[in-house]
């Protein structure tokens, strides 16, 4: 594989291959440059008897190179060199993600709760608002588990651009599609931003059955799992639309929605501040339900922390060692947030919660002004960043994925 003669070859030590792909090998290898670090080498297939699909692959291929140079996110796999030699051959240097893929998480544990489900889907939503809100936007346009990696920090990485391409209204695009999360209008090479929410669909629905999804058929997990929660149920049906239009309009919306589906989970979890500021795209009617939602989920949080306390009493004498949360080590991952901006809530009593709730005199919220509480046990109020990333969610239950975390340590 390597030319010996070639200066390039001299700084990759070629160790393993990882995969084939429909484009191309991968293989880990050491960059000599960056003191021997792991990273992962894609080398274009070459077996293509047909020019005309050679040229394409070669043409997908180098939109890869180009469109991973301009992306900068936690959630996207990093690029770092390219090569193309003079008989043809051409490479793409990355991130070596450590971790598995979503697919093979399934394959290992078998479908994943209502909780961890929520919390993954959060983070791809985080990852398409930053592809879609690209100028112009960015259609990944194969979201499926496989393309999906789970760090050892619980991080999302997505890690395959062969096909992701910028979005062009008037412009038909390659007819590329994976059977079961491609979107009708993807097979007549017109994908949208939304095509992408149809894969996501998919997803999240094989994520909760470890069902693989029909090809072209709206995604209802209750129908082969009855204790799915129903509106995460009725999310799925949604995002798998057939038509574009019946589908949420942007990955934000989707975002929002699962907050609200994981405070229903969770009623002690104050749903973003980001989530009930005004936009011009949204309604009075949606900025009340939100308000009303976020009402609700406060109220009902002075009765399960009380609950909680009791728990947690019993659970002190079984064992010291029991309060671990279901992906612990995702919530603790911060330090990459790609918005460091945002704010977070401090967590507070159920008395304080209480006593700040009956202070509010409205329930429309005013933006401009900085939100801040009375963290437990500190007399000073202090603002922290507002929770933006699924990081910052916090369950009180033992999830499986805390345990397939632990076992990539191994």
């Amino acid at each position: 594989m390597t030319d010996s003669t070639d200066p390039w070859f001299k700084r990759y030590r070629w160790l393993q291959m990882l995969g084939t792909g429909g484009m191309g090998v991968i293989y880990l290898a050491e960059d000599s440059a960056a003191g021997n670090s792991s990273c992962v080498v894609k080398q274009l297939n070459s077996k293509y008897a047909d020019p005309e699909e050679r040229s394409e692959a070669v043409r997908l291929f180098k939109r890869e190179a180009s469109l991973l140079k301009s992306l900068n996110h936690p959630g996207v796999v990093r690029f770092f060199d390219s090569y193309s030699t003079e008989d043809g051959k051409h490479y793409l240097v990355m991130d070596y993600v450590r971790g598995s893929s979503l697919e093979s998480v399934i394959n290992d544990f078998g479908a994943f709760n209502d909780d961890d489900t929520v919390k993954v889907g959060i983070q791809i939503c985080e990852v398409l608002e930053y592809l879609h809100d690209q100028e112009p936007p960015i259609i990944y346009r194969d979201l499926k588990p496989s393309n999906l990696m789970l760090t050892p920090e619980g991080q999302i990485v997505f890690i395959d651009f062969g096909i992701a391409r910028t979005f062009m209204p008037k412009e038909s695009a390659t007819r590329v599609v994976t059977a079961g999360y491609s979107p009708p209008e993807q097979y007549f090479g017109k994908p949208e931003t939304r095509s992408d929410l149809y894969a996501l669909g998919a997803t999240i629905g094989h994520l909760l059955t470890g069902v693989r999804p029909k090809p072209l058929t709206a995604s209802q997990p209750s129908q082969h799992r009855a204790n799915v929660h129903p509106n995460l149920d009725m999310l799925v049906k949604q995002l798998t639309s057939h038509s574009p239009e019946d589908r949420p309009a942007t990955a934000r919306h989707v975002r929002h929605t699962l907050y609200r589906i994981y405070q229903e989970m969770h009623a002690e979890f104050e749903i973003p501040d980001e989530v009930f500021l005004q936009r011009s795209n949204s309604t009075k009617e949606e900025q009340y339900i939100s308000q009303k939602i976020m009402k609700s989920g406060m109220a009902a949080a002075a009765s399960a922390l009380r609950q909680e306390q009791d728990n947690e009493r019993k659970r002190q004498s079984a064992s010291v060692n029991s309060g671990k949360a279901s992906f612990d080590r995702l919530r603790a991952f911060g330090s990459r947030d790609p918005n460091p901006s945002s704010a977070r809530n401090p967590k507070i009593s159920a008395s304080q919660k209480s006593s700040a709730q009956r202070q509010r005199t409205g329930s429309q919220r005013n933006s401009s002004q900085s939100n801040q509480r009375i963290s437990a046990g500190d007399d000073q109020q202090a603002s922290r960043p507002q929770m933006k990333s699924v990081r910052d969610l916090k369950p009180e239950r033992k999830g499986f994925l805390a345990k397939i975390l632990s076992w990539f340590k191994r």
